[in-house]
């Protein structure tokens, strides 16, 4: 395996560690060695690691059969679970990943609007492919100005044309914003919108901003809510009371298995309509939609309550002003961002409030902290980003981790 790992997010300087097994919020490692999970699984494990609704909503579809390769029931339960939860979405369909959502929504896009491109956010991850995987983090030397980024290819290997189909814009710049979408109005089909809720400070209005000019412009209005469920019951967009014409889910809605989703309006969604003969935009999969990873997403998401989100909601706040504090009295620049179950943390002076703030952190020493923290037992993605809680944590987990801060911040040097 490259870099002896089975995909690239897995290999962490110097070395991963291997897992054996999970319970709750903790995992072990091959030396028995407990530690407590503040990755969860990139954000998805919001319920913690072994769910027992979730684990027996699994066995039950394991026996009913492995692959049916047919419809069954529970499409039906939890496509009504999204619909109700989320407004804006009126008909859904399921797939494996975000990524493969995010590329069959700009086929949808294309396809309805006859218009050739995309625009997304600059720093905005939008899935591995290659109608979106621009300007995520691209080299300074080569993003261009703040206020009309350069669209720049994530990957190395991707077609040199896909650069040509996207408009890259600046998170929080209104007049740029602006001045972009209706520049290119007449070829955009549409623009999606990461919030990057718990990553970055972007003020919530300038979401409504977006909303209200895509709308004035005439073009449809894309929300990644990968993450979604992740910060509150109906996803960002219920929180903060606005809709869009297409939302893009994954992660929570598979509860641990591969998933990716697409809602929306009823006509937008009717492009994958394929009892229409006069359709050619198709979106299937051997495994979209297989009977385990709706089982689980759909036992996942009743569980999901109010009640649930309001513990999370205070071990959030006590991470946040307690992680400030210890910074503080430690004086050294920090920045926390903060939104339902993810948080981020940067050492630098600078607002984080998008890619190109992100960049002034001091990473060297981040990653020493990261360290430090793996050693005493707490598990935290590289750069500490995307920090998640889940439901099984407590406040004592929470005390544990801002100890180990703590002791760690004494000995960074």
């Amino acid at each position: 395996m490259p870099a002896g790992v089975i995909k690239g997010e897995y290999w962490l300087p110097p070395y991963p560690f291997y897992v054996d097994r999970s319970e709750g919020c903790y995992l072990w490692d091959l030396d028995g060695r407990q530690i407590v999970d503040f990755a969860c699984h990139h954000t998805a494990m919001i319920l913690g690691h072994t769910p027992p609704t979730v684990l027996e909503a699994v066995r039950r579809e394991a026996e009913r059969g492995l692959a049916l390769s047919a419809p069954t029931a529970i499409e039906a339960e939890i496509a009504d679970e999204v619909v109700n939860r989320v407004p804006s979405v009126e008909k859904v369909r399921f797939c494996n990943s975000g990524s493969e959502a995010t590329q069959h929504t700009a086929r949808l896009l294309r396809a309805y609007t006859g218009k050739p491109k995309i625009a997304k956010f600059e720093g905005a991850f939008q899935g591995s492919n290659d109608a979106l995987e621009i300007s995520y983090n691209p080299p300074l030397d080569r993003a261009g100005p703040a206020d009309a980024p350069t669209a720049v290819p994530t990957q190395d290997g991707m077609p040199p044309d896909a650069k040509g189909d996207v408009v890259v814009l600046p998170y929080g710049n209104r007049e740029a914003v602006k001045r972009l979408l209706t520049e290119h109005s007449d070829e955009l089909a549409g623009v999606f919108y990461d919030a990057k809720p718990g990553m970055f400070d972007i003020p919530k209005d300038f979401l409504h901003f977006v909303r209200r000019l895509t709308r004035k412009l005439g073009m449809l209005f894309v929300m990644d809510e990968v993450i979604s469920f992740a910060v509150g019951y109906g996803g960002y967009q219920r929180k903060y009371d606005m809709d869009a014409d297409l939302t893009v889910f994954g992660k929570i809605v598979g509860g641990g298995f591969p998933v990716g989703a697409i809602g929306g309006r009823a006509e937008l969604m009717d492009v994958f309509d394929n009892s229409n003969p006069s359709n050619r935009t198709s979106m299937s999969g051997t495994f979209s939609g297989n009977n385990f990873t709706l089982a689980a997403g759909l036992a996942t998401m009743r569980a999901l309550t109010p009640e649930v989100y309001e513990h999370i909601e205070a071990l959030r706040a006590r991470v946040h002003t307690g992680l400030v504090d210890l910074f503080a009295r430690a004086n050294i620049p920090f920045q926390a961002v903060s939104e339902g179950s993810v948080l981020s943390f940067y050492l630098t002076d600078r607002p984080v409030t998008d890619y190109r703030s992100s960049l002034t952190v001091d990473m060297p020493l981040t990653e020493r902290i990261r360290l430090g923290l793996l050693l005493k037992g707490y598990n935290l993605r590289v750069g500490l980003v995307r920090t998640a809680l889940s439901s099984p944590m407590t406040a004592e987990d929470i005390d544990g981790l801002l100890r180990a801060f703590e002791t760690v911040l004494s000995d960074k040097d």
